[in-house]
């Protein structure tokens, strides 16, 4: 089933529910209004017929001269019939309508004349609603009944009125709204499917285009991007959102390509020097000398070669976000000097020049051995590209939330063109290439890592000839224990 398909189902389900619910209201309120009408007719044609009978202590009389003005208006297009009858079931007046004899042949209202009632009460049968009222006179006797024949009229113990209105016309209205709420409910209903069919498949054909779009991506080209909708609604959104995670990820292919063309060709160079010292000491007979200066040789590549594998393989373990190892609290102002005692034994030691506040603690959450690990890359970089003799200034500090380590140096310095690229795998400078510098350009993107796992970052700042300036930042802690990580 397509998305359209069940959206469409989904739409006309909930409509068949709107519409079977307002109608069933609707014809239950029509049902209590009438039903309502039709008691309020019986009422008013029991009180004006009982406005016809006069009560006095000779009995009841039926139906004065004078109140006989009362019935002509007492008339409900032929939906009601009414009976007076004496205490035996004897009709006295009646209704001239013609639904009076089918009132009084129905078997549910005849009943009501064959015995004797004394109290008001109400009924229905399948075609009528009626109702009863006795008007006894002040001498009533409830065992004998009877008429006496006076010269001002005939009087009885007692007088019933029976009346009924008849449901034929009620029942009539209910299914004529009926039939016209289930016509009207499956107009509605039939027009909704085509025109709701319509209106889904255009707001969905943006879904279709977007999977034709998807479709034509490959790894051999990630060039190819969604359309773009420009509708401002939840898919220009999701369009625009798939687009931004396709720049991502072909910026991580392509810098993967050129990472794996990088290493392939730094791997290649030392492996390539290692087997050409291998073959030229196999093409005769060396003396011993010969063959240590061969040795001394492939060992001085084979370990530079070993060193940058290890730095491979750390920015690959980076890349997959492995955890750090244990780290813990350290006060940079104490650590630092400790550090530094492992480079005593460099040629550049003493112009390394070490500042930091007095009886101060920054405190960060870090890997000690890590950490000695950005700043000696830091620092190396430093001596490579500074002059000997020229000082090395190593500086910490802390400003709101952030601890930093500055290293700054009076070397060549580094061109505004080429300051983006320095924490890039394999990138290295002209002038360093042009000097001869040693290294393969991996030192600074694994310090770059390292500052980043800690929650950091590491920058630059720098101008050809006026040395560099390289800033390690790492969040401040308060001083107590911490969690590790």
């Amino acid at each position: 089933m397509t998305l359209t398909t069940r959206l469409l189902v989904f739409v006309l389900a909930m409509l068949g529910v709107v519409l079977i619910g307002f109608s069933t209201a609707l014809y239950l309120l029509a049902d209590n209004y009438l039903h309502r009408q039709v008691n309020d007719r019986l009422e008013t044609v029991l009180h004006t017929v009982s406005g016809a009978i006069e009560s006095s202590s000779d009995g009841v009389e039926w139906e004065p001269v004078e109140r006989q003005q009362s019935f002509r208006h007492l008339t409900f297009d032929d939906e009601v019939a009414w009976v007076v009858a004496d205490g035996k079931g004897q009709i006295v007046a009646r209704s001239n309508g013609i639904m009076t004899e089918s009132f009084l042949n129905d078997p549910g209202t005849s009943l009501s004349f064959d015995q004797a009632r004394h109290h008001d009460f109400r009924w229905s049968t399948a075609a009528w609603e009626a109702g009863q009222r006795w008007i006894h006179s002040s001498q009533h006797d409830v065992e004998q009944s009877r008429s006496v024949q006076q010269d001002e009229g005939t009087f009885y113990n007692s007088l019933s009125i029976t009346v009924g209105v008849t449901l034929g016309p009620m029942r009539a209205t209910l299914n004529r709204l009926a039939y016209s709420l289930i016509a009207l409910s499956l107009t509605i209903w039939v027009s909704v499917f085509f025109v709701g069919r319509y209106v889904c498949h255009q707001a969905l054909s943006p879904v279709g285009r977007m999977v034709i779009g998807i479709s034509e991506i490959n790894v051999d080209d990630l060039s190819v991007r969604l359309p773009m909708l420009r509708s401002k609604d939840e898919l220009d959104e999701l369009s625009r959102a798939f687009n931004t995670m396709l720049d991502r990820l072909q910026l991580s292919f392509e810098q993967q390509r050129r990472f794996t063309g990088d290493a392939s060709h730094q791997l290649r160079t030392p492996l390539t020097a290692i087997l050409g010292q291998v073959d030229v000491a196999l093409r005769r007979e060396r003396t011993a000398d010969e063959y240590k200066r061969t040795l001394t040789t492939i060992h001085e590549r084979a370990t530079h070669l070993a060193q940058m594998v290890e730095s491979l393989l750390f920015l690959a373990r980076a890349d997959t976000d492995s955890p750090v190892p244990v780290s813990e609290i350290i006060d940079v102002t104490t650590w630092l000097p400790l550090h530094l005692e492992t480079w005593s034994q460099h040629p550049r030691f003493k112009e390394i020049k070490s500042a930091s506040p007095a009886a101060q603690r920054l405190d960060v959450l870090v890997q000690p051995i890590l950490l000695g690990e950005i700043l000696d890359i830091l620092l190396d970089n430093a001596c490579k590209y500074s002059e000997p003799g020229t000082p090395i200034s190593l500086q910490c500090g802390q400003s709101e939330q952030q601890v930093w380590m500055t290293v700054e140096d009076q070397g060549c310095g580094i061109d505004a063109a080429e300051i983006g690229n320095v924490f890039k795998p394999f990138s290295r400078t002209p002038e360093s290439r042009r000097r001869g510098v040693d290294g393969v350009g991996l030192g600074l993107p694994i310090a770059k890592r390292l500052a980043e796992r800690f929650g950091g970052d590491l920058t630059v700042k720098s101008e050809r000839q006026q040395g560099c300036c390289f800033k390690l930042s790492l969040p401040a802690t308060n001083g107590h224990d911490g969690d590790a990580l």
